[in-house]
């Protein structure tokens, strides 16, 4: 279960920090507010991506194992 909430951080802080400042850019372009707009996307998107990655992650690997078939041990 820890292993799983710290996986879920880890891709939820590193998916929403890249998403949002890509996003920002692209919509409103690179200037001298940018890294303030970024961060401010950057902590809403945190709040959501977040909890939905820890949630999320478990049943993704559920379904790329059924996809791909159980590993044989």
């Amino acid at each position: 279960m820890l292993l799983q909430i710290t996986t879920g951080i880890i891709i939820g802080t590193g998916m929403s920090f890249f998403m949002s400042g890509i996003i920002t850019g692209v919509n409103t372009g690179v200037d001298s507010d940018f890294l303030i707009r970024w961060m401010k996307a950057w902590g809403i998107a945190w709040l959501i991506a977040t909890p939905l990655a820890v949630f999320i992650g478990p049943l993704a690997r559920k379904l790329a194992l059924k996809i791909i078939g159980q590993p044989k041990n």
